[in-house]
């Protein structure tokens, strides 16, 4: 009796579901009773929704590496497409497992030991290969006609909505998630009114706890640019925007195991689609960002490397109250100029501050800190007063702001019973959706608890006394003649 392994493989979740794979193993077994192999529970390999078309699959590389091992001395496989769909690919894998001294059996297909069982096997592959193209390409014209009709056909979708997949009933279609569509609003509002950087908006995200999708605490710029840049919160999603190509990057090696990489290129506009989805963010709002992101670009220092702006970011036009930018204009005096100065064509008004020359106002800031940095109890008066304030501190703030999504929480969950209740969505659906509604209201109430622990403390005055005056004799000396980086 020699000792075999079972492989089996389905390329989509509708497969896994329908059980193909279980009608895999169980003729797989039946084949090996009846010949004679010994097929142990450990040896059977099974991959759930690996496409093949490629050959990075987990279970097919723990039954090579058993082959390698020498624990096994022949594989059952009901037909070569369910090894690979490509020859290339069957022909490589086939090699090395016969020259470990396995051999392999096709139920449906001979290996083909003669010249004109290899001819037989090579077509068969051929013409797998063959079926992959047109399932391929109809399924990439039936979603292009899809999409056409106004139905969507995405796996994920942009943070802000939630996809409603595609029923006979209905199209698929994306709704908006209120819990994440205000992070949305509060990411374009810090954008379009507190004309803060891509980094600032990425840092008050992971100060305020506030977690990603996928449960990450961290956010990443990249993703927030991307955010900022989409259309689709304007009310338009754009399908067959972009298309795979091959990877132009150089030093990239690729194996029989890893096929060549594949990059994403923009299709030319004529060839999107748009299909009108809800509306998170207005058009005015969208507009103001954008030309903000682009002034962000400009400003930004890897742009920005000539002159030093002490006060950049920071100086605030008290006519327009909107950030004013260091610029060192024609007559290369470094300046501060209000952002509305350069806004006309969405503020046809002009601003009717003036520039204010660098060096004047940095050297009167810089005197004003450096006073203030001398003197601890000043320091701990403006802290007991900020402390005392009992309204507009910045925890009360975020307070009121957690008690607001809470309750958008409570309004999402009563949505989500209705839609369920409608037949829009099946109660699997609906239990998943609620349970991220329950950890993302545990969440808040934990930041809301630990909010009003930090209200209810009070701090000794003896030991910040202390702090204070030992912080203020540890900088003095720092203040005399300081350099740029210092101040």
């Amino acid at each position: 009796m020699k000792i075999a392994a079972i492989y089996a493989r389905v390329s989509s979740a509708r497969q896994k579901q329908q059980e193909t794979i279980d009608s895999q193993v169980a003729a797989l077994l039946e084949y090996a009773q009846s010949h004679d192999y010994q097929v142990s529970p450990q040896h059977i390999f099974q991959d759930n929704g690996h496409s093949g078309a490629r050959l990075d699959r987990p279970a097919l590389d723990r039954l090579r590496d058993a082959v390698a091992q020498g624990e096994l001395e022949a594989v059952l496989i009901l037909a070569p497409d369910r090894l690979a769909r490509q020859f290339a690919y069957q022909y490589l894998v086939l090699e090395e497992l016969e020259r470990a001294g396995c051999q392999v059996r096709f139920l449906h297909q001979g290996l083909g030991q003669t010249p004109s069982e290899r001819m037989l096997l090579e077509m068969t592959s051929v013409f797998a290969e063959y079926e992959r193209a047109q399932i391929t390409e109809r399924c990439r014209r039936g979603r292009l006609y899809r999409a056409r009709q106004g139905s969507l056909s995405i796996t994920q979708a942009p943070y802000g909505y939630t996809c409603l997949p595609r029923r006979e009933a209905a199209p698929g279609q994306l709704i908006i998630n209120e819990t994440e569509a205000e992070v949305v609003r509060q990411i374009f509002h810090w954008l379009a009114d507190d004309q803060l950087s891509a980094y600032q908006i990425v840092k008050r995200l992971n100060e305020s706890g506030l977690r990603t999708r996928h449960g990450k605490e961290r956010w990443a710029r990249g993703y927030i640019i991307n955010l900022l840049r989409n259309p689709v919160y304007t009310g338009t999603y754009h399908y067959n925007r972009r298309q795979q190509v091959p990877s132009q990057r150089k030093n990239l090696t690729t194996t029989a195991a890893q096929p060549a990489r594949r990059s994403h290129v923009w299709r030319p506009e004529a060839e999107w689609i748009p299909i009108a989805v809800p509306t998170i963010i207005d058009q005015e709002t969208w507009d103001l960002a954008q030309q903000q992101l682009q002034l962000n670009r400009e400003r930004a220092i890897r742009n920005n490397k000539q002159h030093d702006y002490l006060l950049k970011g920071l100086l605030v036009c008290a006519h327009c109250h909107l950030r004013m930018f260091g610029n060192a204009g024609e007559g290369r005096h470094r300046r501060y100029r209000c952002s509305r100065q350069e806004t006309l064509r969405l503020h046809p008004e002009p601003c009717s501050g003036r520039s204010v020359l660098a060096e004047r106002i940095e050297e009167l800031v810089w005197e004003s800190v450096s006073e203030l940095l001398r003197d601890p109890h000043l320091l701990l008066e403006q802290y007991q007063l900020r402390r005392d304030q009992s309204y507009g501190t910045p925890e009360q703030q975020e307070q009121q702001r957690l008690t607001r999504k809470l309750a958008t929480l409570g309004r999402e969950e009563q949505r989500l019973l209705d839609a369920y209740q409608a037949s829009v969505i099946e109660l699997p659906e609906l239990k998943e959706r609620c349970a991220r509604i329950g950890q993302e209201r545990a969440r808040l109430e934990s930041r809301v608890k630990v909010i009003e622990q930090q209200r209810q403390s009070q701090q000794q005055q003896a030991a910040l006394s202390a702090t204070m005056e030992e912080f203020c004799r540890s900088i003095s000396d720092a203040l005399d003649n300081p350099n740029f980086e210092t101040k």
